[in-house]
């Protein structure tokens, strides 16, 4: 991976309101793993992002930085989630964190899970 392509992109507004949150928490310091987790749809082919402040890296973790947010995100995620971005999105609908990745080829029958070649 060359210097300008990173694993995973954090946009402006991701990067403004997880300043928010660690700020409300005042917890400046922490930072943000990424990781993708196996679920049961599609017979054990689905999975679920999952987002979650740590304080700690472990020793095997990809460690980025970008737009002012630290994130780590591990090795057998990190396969899956080259040139994925993460935002958060506010629609009449929804608001939250979204993780746009082109490495997915489908979704599951319940439109939640990603599959993955």
């Amino acid at each position: 991976m060359d210097a300008d392509e990173k694993l995973v992109r954090i946009t402006d507004k991701a990067a403004s309101t997880l300043r928010e949150i660690m700020a409300r928490e005042s917890q400046p310091g922490i930072g943000l793993r990424l990781a993708l987790v196996r679920t049961h749809c599609m017979g054990g082919r689905g999975f679920a992002n999952t987002l979650a402040f740590a304080d700690t890296t472990r020793t095997d973790d990809e460690v980025l930085e970008h737009n002012g947010i630290k994130l780590w995100i591990n090795p057998s995620s990190a396969k899956y989630l080259k040139g994925a971005e993460l935002d958060y999105i506010e629609t009449s609908m929804e608001a939250g964190f979204k993780v746009n990745n082109p490495n997915v080829i489908a979704k599951c029958p319940c439109g939640h899970h990603d599959i993955f070649e």
